[in-house]
């Protein structure tokens, strides 16, 4: 496995972790086509190949995915960077302390490596919220913070606010099919040493080949989400083809090289989601191991080539509940 530092906490994490939104969401097919021992043989599975981050949310199955982590932890504590985030409308100072209290209870530990703003509250300022930070850190109950879903100016702002304390990350939806971080988020991070958390690194599932017009999605979530419509699907023929060929001339899965293209970059680390433990082992696989150029100059032309529709018509916020 491959570490890399957490921002400049000096905290080492695998440079593939574990997302857990879909941990105790029905939405996404909880008590159907995945349970509690499914996810449970995950964790025990990741800890086996050493990935040591997990990533997680007040929010994620209504606080369920942050139980299903604390049952997981048991034995495990020492091995694991847990970081979790606190939901937009309790980002008042007052709120974050109660709610840090409440992940602590959830995950059944005494501190939370990393607590992430999870999305920007245009009605609480900023201030607020990492002042409640600074105390949580003061009294050891978080040992590193960052922000998720912020543009530019508001990482900067969160930076300003919490200084001289160091903003440790910001998690972000990247993927190849999604690179709007490159245009400013990704060269600001890499020179303050901001670690980019890319959640949705196969774009729910389309860069792993599953998908076509032909095989849809059956899940609600990505059923109600445009990304999966039909014109969209048909877009993805190239970057499939694409995808494929570097696979199989590697002996890896599509998983593995959409992957293996975002932790080429050395402060970025990417969160699928995991719902299994074939999931786990398949995206273990995306590490130790670097694509030439060409390569990657091949896959970056193949998604460009897809005109992909966006969830623009919804708002920010919104858009980040329907992932998360």
């Amino acid at each position: 496995m491959e570490y890399r530092e957490l921002g400049k906490s000096g905290i080492k994490v695998s440079a593939v972790g574990l997302g857990t939104w879909q941990w105790g969401s029905r939405e996404w097919g909880w008590g159907g086509s995945y349970g509690k021992k499914d996810v449970l043989t995950a964790f025990e599975t990741a800890m086996e190949l050493g990935i040591n981050l997990i990533d997680t949310a007040e929010l994620y199955g209504r606080g369920r995915s942050e139980e299903l982590i604390g049952e997981a932890l048991r034995g495990h504590r020492e091995d694991v960077v847990i970081a979790t985030k606190v939901s937009p409308w309790n980002l008042s100072y007052g709120r974050v302390l109660k709610a840090a209290e409440r992940s602590l209870r959830r995950l059944g530990v005494d501190v939370i490596d990393l607590y992430q703003a999870h999305f920007p509250n245009p009605i609480v300022p900023i201030g607020n919220t990492m002042r409640a930070m600074r105390k949580l850190l003061h009294d050891g109950k978080v040992r590193c913070v960052g922000v998720s879903n912020f543009n530019l100016r508001g990482v900067s702002a969160a930076q300003n606010a919490l200084a001289p304390i160091e903003l440790t990350s910001n998690q972000v939806r990247y993927n190849l099919l999604d690179r709007r971080v490159e245009k400013d988020l990704l060269s600001h991070a890499a020179s303050e040493r901001i670690t980019i958390i890319a959640y949705s690194p196969l774009a729910q599932g389309l860069l792993t080949g599953k998908f076509s017009p032909n095989s849809e999605p059956t899940n609600f979530v990505q059923k109600t989400n445009t990304r999966f419509s039909s014109r969209n699907l048909a877009q993805l023929s190239e970057v499939n083809r694409a995808i494929e060929e570097i696979a199989t001339a590697r002996g890896k899965t599509a998983s593995q090289v959409a992957l293996n293209w975002l932790i080429m970059r050395e402060n970025v680390v990417a969160i699928p989601g995991i719902k299994t433990p074939q999931h786990v082992t398949d995206d273990a696989g995306a590490v130790d191991w670097r694509m030439r150029t060409d390569e990657v100059e091949k896959l970056e032309r193949a998604a460009a080539n897809a005109k992909f529709d966006r969830l623009s018509a919804v708002p920010n916020l919104i858009r980040a509940l329907a992932h998360h």
